[in-house]
């Protein structure tokens, strides 16, 4: 995960906030549905950040263990000082390593876990190089009746109705490009790709996240988790080139269309959906 760029500054903090918050209205349903089955619930969050979405997410008394891993060293012990306890316990770990699977294998030695009834990743398979490696990697870790819980984006089914030149579309072209934000598209094939990685019984619960006439404050905290970065992205990737013709390109656009955008997804009779997949499934068999 040595592309994937960890902002710790304020501002984005406070993204990272807004987004827990929007997206915790389309994964609370699929939580409680999944804990009213179980108790004594074992979870692995990988990607915990901070912390505090993991505590907010996997607080139910339903839930006994939760083992939370997070590549950034610095956002791994920030964690731990803070939330760690009997229940929740975080890590310094890469996924994408040579001993990941042998790492976490002694973690659960450690805590006395033979395997997780909930494996939980939120934006994260776009991080990755390799998507399918850590999708059969965790496999053999999932209880045979556990569920895996998957987040991602996919940009190819976003819209906006009241948008006439298009601005929506250039944005995410830009964000496509954008080397800090990810493989954009990954959702668009989640379901294929889980299934060529041994999971089946891939219930789909959400396709968007979407806000229509009036739901400004909603609009508003859509704008704030899925368009507000670029910006920043942008800035530091001039920082790092500062005569790149692209990045510069990017940035005229920035300042000439990012706040009109920005006025027309927040308008009271828009309508703006992102594409972004909210799936469980199980492990296969073989």
């Amino acid at each position: 995960m040595k592309s994937q760029l960890v902002f710790q500054e304020k501002t984005e903090m406070e993204r990272l906030r807004v987004q827990n918050s929007l997206l915790s209205c389309y994964e609370a349903p699929v939580f409680a549905q999944i804990f009213s089955e179980r108790q004594n619930i074992a979870v692995l969050d990988i990607g915990c950040n901070d912390g505090i979405k993991t505590v907010e997410r996997f607080s139910s008394d339903a839930v006994s263990r939760v083992i939370a891993l997070e590549y950034n060293e610095e956002l791994a012990q920030k964690a731990q000082k803070k939330y760690g306890n009997e229940k929740f316990s975080f890590y310094h770990v890469d996924v994408e390593t040579e001993d990941f699977s042998k790492r976490l294998c002694e973690i659960l030695k450690e805590k006395q876990i033979k395997n997780f009834d909930v494996i939980y990743l939120s934006f994260l398979l776009m991080h990755l190089t390799d998507v399918n490696k850590l999708l059969t990697t965790l496999r053999p870790f999932l209880k045979t009746d556990g569920k895996l819980f998957v987040i991602e984006p996919n940009d190819s089914a976003s819209t906006l109705n009241n948008d006439p030149n298009g601005l929506l579309g250039d944005f995410l072209r830009i964000l496509d490009k954008d080397t800090y934000s990810g493989h954009r598209e990954v959702g668009a094939n989640i379901c294929d790709t889980l299934s060529a990685c041994g999971y089946e019984n891939i219930i789909v619960w959400h396709d968007d996240i979407s806000a229509g006439y009036g739901k400004i404050e909603k609009k508003k905290a859509i704008f704030t988790t899925f368009f507000s970065y670029l910006p920043e992205d942008i800035r530091l990737l001039l920082d790092t080139e500062p005569e790149n013709i692209e990045y510069k390109s990017w940035s005229e656009w920035l300042d000439r269309n990012y706040e009109t955008l920005r006025n027309l997804i927040l308008q009271e009779k828009s309508v703006i959906s992102m594409g972004m997949k909210i799936i469980t499934c199980t492990k296969g068999g073989a």
